[in-house]
Order: C-alpha cells, then sequence, then structure tokens
C-alpha cells in the first residue's frame, strides 16, 4: 500500500501529539517540518525522524514528496497556511479552529473544491470511537427522550499578556480555545438550536476568559455550555434523558470513559481506544485521499462551516 509523507507547518505542542499520533497509523510517515525557526523545525525533525525540514512554509508546500500536510500555527495564521496549501493543490489538514471566522473558512472550502484538494478540519474529538458510541445511545434512545445536557470545560489559567490564549492578534480566547469543543458536540448531537443565550466575561483587550452557552431546542431540550480560562470545571459531558443518563467523563474531549446509567444501575459503554487519539483523524484523512475524496464524510465542510457560524453568532451575542 502507498505510504503518506506527511509535512507539517508549525512545530508545536499540539504538533507533537499529532506526530506521536501518526507514529501509530499504518503507512504514515513524518516527511518534513516547517517553521519560522529552522532551529526549532530541526529539533522537531530529528525527534520524530523526518528526513526534511525548513525554515519557510513555502519550501514545505513545494516539495513534491509530500502527499499531505497538518497545519498546527497559532489561531490567526490557519487561513493564511491553509490556503498557502491548496493554492498549491497540497491535501491539508488544519487543527481546529479552522479560521477566526465564516468568511475566511467559505473562502477555503470554495478554493478547495475548486482545486479539488483535500481539506479538513483537524478537530480530533469528532473523529473518536467515543463520540460515535454517544451519538448512537441518543440515536437508539437508551436514555429515552434527551432532556437536558451539561458540556464544559475549563481550566485555570495565570493571565500573561504574551501567552497566544489572551492574545487578540493571534486569535485568542476561551471560546476559540476551548469552548469550541462543547459547541461541537451540541451540534453533532442535536443539530441547530432554535434560540441561543450566552454571555462572556472579557479581558480589557476584549479576550473572553469565562463563556456560558444556553442552547434552546424544540421539545424542551436545554443545552448548557461552559468554558473558562479562570475556573478548573469537571471537564465532563452528562446527557439527561426520560430513562437514563449518559456521562463522558473528565475530559470528554479525549479517549474518555463513557457510562450509561438507567433504572438497572451504571454500565461502562466505553469503547476501545488505539494510540493516542489523534491517530483516529490521521487515519480519516488517509482514507479520503486514498479514495479520491475531496473532504471527509465525518468531518465535512458542511459542519466545519456550521460549527464556525455557531461561533460568530455566540461573539455576536456577546458583543
Amino acid at each position: 500500500m502507498t505510504t503518506y509523507r506527511w509535512g507539517i507547518i508549525g512545530p508545536g505542542k499540539i504538533a507533537h501529539k499529532f506526530a506521536q499520533g501518526l507514529q501509530s497509523v499504518p503507512h504514515a510517515e513524518l516527511h518534513a517540518v516547517a517553521s519560522s525557526s529552522v532551529e526549532r523545525a530541526r529539533a522537531f525533525a530529528n525527534e520524530y525522524g523526518a528526513p526534511h525540514f525548513y525554515g519557510s512554509y513555502v519550501e514545505l508546500v513545494t516539495n513534491p514528496e509530500i502527499d499531505i500536510i497538518y497545519i498546527a500555527t497559532t489561531n490567526n495564521l490557519h487561513y493564511e497556511h491553509a490556503r498557502l496549501c491548496l493554492e498549491h493543490s497540497k491535501a491539508c489538514v488544519c487543527e481546529k479552529p479552522f479560521t477566526l471566522n465564516t468568511p475566511q473558512l467559505l473562502e477555503l472550502t470554495t478554493i478547495a473544491q475548486r482545486q479539488q484538494t483535500f481539506l479538513m478540519e483537524a478537530l480530533w474529538t469528532m473523529f473518536m470511537p467515543s463520540v460515535a458510541t454517544v451519538k448512537h445511545l441518543i440515536e437508539t434512545r437508551a436514555i429515552g427522550q434527551v432532556t437536558h445536557a451539561h458540556i464544559d470545560f475549563g481550566f485555570e489559567v495565570p493571565y500573561s499578556a504574551e501567552s497566544r490564549l489572551f492574545s487578540p492578534e493571534l486569535g485568542g480566547g476561551a471560546l476559540l480555545d476551548i469552548g469550541l469543543y462543547p459547541v461541537f458536540l451540541a451540534l453533532h448531537l442535536f443539530g441547530e438550536p432554535q434560540t441561543i443565550q450566552a454571555h462572556m466575561h472579557k479581558t480589557e483587550l476584549g479576550i473572553d476568559v469565562d463563556d456560558t452557552i444556553d442552547f434552546e431546542y424544540a421539545q424542551s431540550l436545554n443545552v448548557h455550555i461552559e468554558a473558562s480560562f479562570t475556573r478548573n470545571l469537571p471537564c465532563e459531558a452528562i446527557i439527561t434523558g426520560t430513562h437514563g443518563q449518559i456521562h463522558m467523563h473528565r475530559m470528554w474531549h479525549c479517549p474518555c470513559k463513557i457510562s450509561h446509567i438507567n433504572s438497572e444501575g451504571t454500565h461502562d459503554v466505553s469503547p476501545q481506544y488505539s494510540g493516542n487519539g489523534y491517530n483516529y483523524e490521521i487515519a480519516e484523512a488517509q482514507y479520503c485521499i486514498a479514495n479520491n475524496l475531496t473532504q471527509s464524510s465525518i468531518m465535512p465542510h458542511s459542519f466545519s462551516i456550521l460549527l464556525m457560524r455557531y461561533l460568530d453568532k455566540i461573539y455576536t451575542i456577546c458583543s
């Protein structure tokens, strides 16, 4: 079978996890790394055995040996670097958030369709068996009619003006960095809400650090979402229905334990996991390329656009 040669743009913390995930995926190899610092690129390439490293992103995207590129730069650069890949007809997997707003994302998907080049958002949780397990339980009415969901993700972060999390220029903020996960899960499991209520606590520079969001659906379903850089939250997803409850335990956005609670007790329904979790999105991208697909059926462009539109709506409500 074909071995897919990956390139990585931006050798930061998340790129290390992605590179580790690559090591457990059949027919995948890290071929090149690019950074604004050639020293950082060299160190990363040496650590993971990549034969090439560059201090220029253009050098990486023009390397004819590379089959697909993973973008792991700061949020503000995702659009620019994804566009660079597409304009050179390079298949691209871009770390979440795909872009900073909907117009940027629509432009990328339009280019990808015109170029017939694969493009996918690397929202790793979507590809995990845990999410498929929970969706199946809901669709088969294992807990009856869903009436409420509480999904949160938060941890206390000491404020630093130098941190990307608190930087307007780097696309910081709790919603784009971690609130995106609960919003994604609500949209994936329950679809679009009828109404949204939202509140943000912001820094003097306008960066949201504590968010509360409520999605109201028909049949009296409420999804309560919290995201915070100021509070250590449980980081759980609890879905309540008329006949029971589904509990995605702490760090639910990672490979996690899942419990199904009903009148007969608590049952472990955790799927079998492999790798470090990043391997699932890598395997999906390689499957799509092998089958000449320009987008994933698991994370299609339409869902990424839907997610970005709701992030934009939440910001607008709180502006």
